[in-house]
Parts: structure tokens; sequence; C-alpha cells
């Protein structure tokens, strides 16, 4: 992306409803509200084709609507993302209960922070982005079935191109600080939504992926290799229409550049938003089309960046990637990019 100098920043406090927020007003026309509540991302509005700002991601609207947490709606993913069956696993030969005294139907969602107070560490300029970085901790004992202790980091970086392009970034870290192994599996949940369209079903959606996640009714992985099914790459759905998806989709198919584009675009106004990821570090992209949401079902799409497979904690086939060492740290950078067409 060609890019405009940044010649002054704007990181300011507010609040929604009482929760309160950092608000990030890039001086080329974007900006982004992030709750300290998970350090989740509230809005993010830039230029649009008319020059006026657009919404272009579905967040949270209120702080009760935050507090509830329903579809995790931009959510940032620690210790793992997606679902753990039965809201147990076992690691390095110990069992380990997420949810003690929880009856049937148990499942453990999207990790331990989205309700989390997240507090700034700094705000920073670098040509063009504008940053924020935010922390929090994990301790032994803080959270049942989780005895590891992790730092973890959120920066957020807000950028204009000088075409118009507009960029979120996400850089989310977590190092172990403790002194044994722990496990960890990044992700973020953000949600979609491009100016112009009430719905999903008009969009068109192209995801670089080899294979589909199979699962079972709990949308659970299947056992080791049954897990994956073969697709034709990419997966094109143009448009979406009335398709429901909750699918992860893995073996994916970096561009020339070197990372995976997944892209959701407008045939009648050419714009598009593309969530970026590094084949590599993050192994499986999720793509949730919003059936079930209590505000605005297929409004927006979920397009979820994964360092792994969902209940990665009881699976063998992820038990090497999943172990983070002592003093290491483990890193998910992911970038949305709103082009005006």
């Amino acid at each position: 992306m060609e890019t405009q100098p940044v010649t002054r920043t704007g990181v300011e406090r507010s609040t929604l409803d009482g929760e309160p927020t950092w608000v990030l007003t890039h001086p080329h026309g974007a900006r982004v509200v992030v709750a300290e509540t998970g350090a989740t991302v509230l809005s993010w509005q830039a230029p649009g084709r008319d020059g006026d700002l657009v919404e272009l991601l579905d967040g949270y609207t209120s702080a009760a609507e935050l507090a509830g947490r329903d579809g995790y709606r931009n959510a940032v993913l620690v210790p793992w993302s997606n679902r753990v069956r039965d809201a147990g696993y076992t690691f390095a030969g110990t069992h380990h209960d997420l949810a003690p005294g929880a009856g049937s139907g148990r499942e453990a969602l999207h990790g331990l922070l989205t309700g989390a107070r997240f507090v700034r560490a700094q705000a920073s300029v670098r040509d063009s982005t504008l940053a924020l970085r935010l922390v929090a901790t994990i301790e032994p004992g803080q959270y049942p079935g989780y005895p590891f202790s992790l730092d973890v980091s959120v920066t957020y970086a807000l950028g204009v191109g000088s075409e118009g392009e507009a960029r979120l970034g996400l850089q989310l870290e977590a190092t172990n600080t403790g002194e044994v192994a722990a496990p960890v599996a990044l992700g973020w949940h953000p949600y979609l939504r491009l100016p112009g369209h009430n719905a999903v079903d008009e969009l068109e959606l192209t995801v670089p992926a080899r294979s589909r996640v199979l699962t079972d009714d709990r949308l659970v992985p299947l056992a080791g290799e049954q897990a994956l099914a073969g697709v034709s790459a990419p997966v094109r759905l143009s448009p979406v229409g009335e398709t429901v998806l909750d699918q992860a989709f893995t073996d994916l198919v970096p561009d020339d550049d070197g990372v995976v584009a997944t892209v959701l675009r407008s045939a009648r106004t050419g714009e598009s938003l593309t969530v970026e990821q590094e084949p590599f570090q993050a192994q499986v992209v999720h793509v949730f089309t919003g059936d079930s949401l209590r505000r605005g079902p297929r409004a927006s799409l979920a397009v979820e960046p994964c360092q792994l497979v969902a209940d990665a904690l009881n699976r063998p086939d992820c038990a090497e990637q999943l172990a983070l060492a002592p003093g290491e740290q483990r890193q998910l950078v992911s970038d949305i990019v709103y082009r005006r067409g």
C-alpha cells in the first residue's frame, strides 16, 4: 500500500455506556474504537467512495452487548480459539476442567480474555500508521482449568493509503512467563461489513484453501485425518446467497506476497475487505455467516484467522504446535484491508 505520512496523532479516552474505550483517529480520516474489556474493537471506520466515513466492522453497540458477548464480535482469542470439547482437556499428562460445576452442554468458547480488562501500554506513530498497544495477564489460579502464566499484548495499527486504501492491523502476542510449558493457540474474530449492504447474501467470498474441516454435530472437528476434506482452491461463493457457513478452512494457499488473503467483495460497488494472515503462523481461517446472532443475523461475515483448528487442546496432532515453552512467545499477525473499488 502506498502511504501518506502521519503528521499528527490522535489517541483519546472515551466511554460507551460507562465502558472505558480508546479512540484512535488517523489524520487522513480513519477511526477505530477499542473497548478496555477484552481489547475488543467496537468500531472501525474509514473514508468510503464519497469521502464520508463508513463502518467496516460489525461491533457491539452498547456496554450491555459487550458484556453479553453474543457472537464474540471482533474478539481477541487467547489462549485458544473456537471451542474446547466438553470444556476439558489433558495437557502434559494432567486433565484440566475449564468449567467446574457446569451441567450438561459443557463447552468452553474462545479463550479466557474476552471479558478481561486490558490496560494501555503505549501509543505510537510510525510512517503512516497510528498504533495502540494494550496488555493483560493470565496467572495460575485466575481461571479454572488453566494453571499457566501468560503475558498478553494486543497492538492495533490504523493506516490509510494515498489511493484511499485503509488498513486495520492486529498483532497479538502471548509470552509464557511460567516455569512449565503452556498450551497456547491464538485467534481473532472480526465481523466484516461492506457499505450499502444490509446482509451478506449479495456479497462475493473467496477463501484460498485446499481443505475444509469436518465436524460433528457440536462443531468439534473429527479425529485426525478424518477432519479434513479436500476442496478446489480457491473456495468461491459468488454470491454468498443463502449459504449458511460456520466453517473452518485449512491447507491455506498464500498469494504472490506470501500472505493468505480471504476476500469479501461487493460486485455492485467494487468495494472489498481482505483479511490477511501468515500461512505458517495461522493455519486456519474460519468463516461464519452469523445466522445465530441475536442482533443482525447475516448482516456481517466473521472471517477469523486462527493458529490451529477448534478443540486443538484435545488433539494429539496439535500437541507439538500447542505447547509454548517457558520464556517463549507466540504471535498472530493479521490485517484487514479496505479497498474502495
